[in-house]
């Protein structure tokens, strides 16, 4: 992936931990959007991967 596109989907995640939502998913799509096709199986993995770090957790 180019350096911005996992540099998005991390300011994405921050700022959904920091229940910033809709900021994070204007953030994530934004990132997604400009990446080109041959980066899409690399933001698919990191979404994997990090699915459960944007879930809610209970206190």
């Amino acid at each position: 992936m180019r350096p911005l596109t996992p540099y998005g989907l991390q300011l994405a995640l921050e700022l959904a931990r920091r229940g910033r939502l809709a900021e994070a998913l204007q953030v994530g799509v934004l990132a997604i959007d400009q990446a080109g096709r041959e980066e899409q199986p690399a933001i698919r993995r990191w979404l994997d991967t990090h699915a459960d770090d944007f879930a809610l957790k209970e206190s």
